[in-house]
């Protein structure tokens, strides 16, 4: 015996199929959402602060403050614009887990 198709609700007729493809779609849409924004990025070559931010859960404050304490973190400034490579941020904070800057124990 298959699952019914229909629901009938207060006299209304519910299509069982389109109703859970709705909820599913209504719920997923911004988890796919999210994922071809980080999609997106990844596939950059520069990123600005918040792009940083999205991609490696760094604040656009603490940027800005390694930026004006002279951090290691590299930037270039594009006029006002300030961007970072998205392979330097990677090496950085692969040197930093080697060294063990990353860990907090």
């Amino acid at each position: 015996m298959g699952a019914p198709k229909q629901l009938t609700i207060n006299s209304q007729e519910i299509d069982l199929e389109k109703a859970v493809a709705d909820a599913l779609e209504k719920i997923l849409a911004p988890v796919v959402e999210t994922i071809c924004e980080m999609e997106r990025i990844c596939r950059k070559e520069y990123l600005t602060e918040k792009e940083v931010e999205k991609l490696f859960s760094l604040s656009a404050a603490t940027l800005k403050t390694q930026r004006s304490r002279g951090g290691d973190l590299p930037y270039i400034k594009h006029g006002k614009q300030v961007l970072y490579s998205r392979t330097s941020l990677l090496d950085y904070f692969v040197s930093c887990n080697a060294s063990g800057l990353g860990h907090e124990t």
